[in-house]
């Protein structure tokens, strides 16, 4: 097995990895990567043996990846999301996944079986020669960790905030949609953060959506009013630790809001990988308003979790076009975000429903990531 580069916190994955290649009786290749590593602005320092900084990028991880592709048969376990924090709207296929398709256009000669963190893979991933297996997105990160985690059950229902909307990496669809919360001015009913503000109506004004100009009134507004959670860009202090960072940062700004606008990785992307930050949010006992790819609340709904339906208006998910999904996520729950009183009167009455679904994450979660990508493997190698 070649292990190129693993993230931190992936053991579920990595044990995935390891027992559903296991499961192949015939000579094949193993390799696990870090999907992050193959994107073209990827770039990383390491002190080699002598003791000095390398500088390793995208090329030196894609040479090991084509140097370890030997066998008839090749299973790669890549984790993390195809795209990089340049994918635009202009973009038809994530970059590390249009990479991935020349890659497998080349070995045509050749087999893979890909596992993958990302659902839905295959709107681009269409070789004839690959079979895609997907075994849980980063939402499975640090899963010893998130098992033992205390939820935000206690809220302070004196609190003058209905939501809470983090952003951090600078993505289209998070400058985008803190402009719009500027512009509808509910701004006041939020803690929201934005580790871009500086640049975010230079952000917008790049974006190449159609409603770009009306957004670009609410990042001025941003820039010049600021925002009230202004946390350091550098969350963590060796690697990612979403847990200790839930427990030491995020929870006192989930004790004071009773709904979470998710600001996930994959917005414009047909495919999408599932993160901490949905993670967080059911910890963190927050209604959720997820702004993500197209029917990613079917797939959370579909896996078992309670997606509120009653109380959040999620048609929004079945929207194709990114503005239109991004305005009816935030205008059709617009009472549910502003209206203090009546929001918190709703979390109250469905406390009970919160607890189901941390007891859902502890556990049945990974049951079902797990139960899914062993099922899929075992008809793969019933094809072999």
């Amino acid at each position: 097995m070649s292990v190129i580069k693993r993230p931190p916190g992936d053991q579920f994955t990595f044990r995935a990895f390891v027992s559903l290649s296991a499961k192949i009786q015939i000579p094949h290749d193993k390799i696990y990567i870090w999907a992050s590593s193959l994107s073209l602005y990827y770039e990383h320092k390491e002190l080699n043996e002598s003791g000095k900084w390398e500088c390793y990028t995208s090329s030196n991880y894609r040479k090991q990846l084509v140097d370890n592709i030997k066998s008839d048969l090749v299973v790669i376990g890549l984790k993390d999301h195809l795209t990089s924090i340049n994918f635009t709207n202009n973009d038809t296929v994530p970059d590390i996944a249009e990479y991935l398709i020349n890659l497998f256009n080349e070995y045509s000669d050749k087999t893979f079986i890909l596992l993958t963190s990302v659902e839905g893979l295959d709107a681009y991933i269409k070789n004839p020669n690959v079979s895609i297996i997907p075994w849980g997105g980063d939402i499975t990160n640090h899963q010893r960790e998130y098992q033992t985690l205390d939820p935000i059950l206690d809220k302070n229902l004196d609190s003058n905030y209905c939501y809470l909307s983090l952003n951090r990496q600078p993505r289209n669809h998070r400058a985008m949609l803190v402009s719009l919360l500027y512009e509808l001015d509910i701004q006041y009913t939020g803690l929201i953060s934005c580790m871009f503000k500086e640049s975010i109506t230079k952000i917008v004004k790049n974006i190449d959506w159609d409603v770009s100009e009306y957004y670009e009134e609410g990042s001025i507004k941003v820039q010049t009013q600021g925002t009230n959670i202004n946390d350091d860009f550098k969350i963590y202090k060796t690697h990612n630790n979403n847990p200790e960072n839930f427990k030491n940062c995020l929870a006192e700004y989930y004790k004071q809001t009773f709904v979470e606008i998710v600001s996930e990785t994959s917005f414009t992307e047909e495919c999408f990988n599932l993160t901490e930050k949905t993670l967080n949010s059911i910890y963190g006992a927050c209604f959720p308003i997820l702004i993500c790819s197209k029917h990613s609340v079917k797939f959370l709904r579909e896996m078992g979790l309670d997606m509120f339906d009653d109380v959040v208006d999620h048609s929004y998910d079945n929207i194709s076009d990114p503005a239109e999904r991004l305005e009816a996520a935030i205008i059709d729950n617009i009472t549910l975000l502003t209206d203090t009183a009546y929001t918190k009167d709703l979390w109250v009455k469905n406390k009970h429903r919160f607890e189901k679904n941390i007891d859902f994450c502890k556990e049945r979660m990974y049951n079902y990531y797990s139960s899914r990508s062993k099922a899929m493997m075992d008809k793969i190698i019933h094809e072999l």
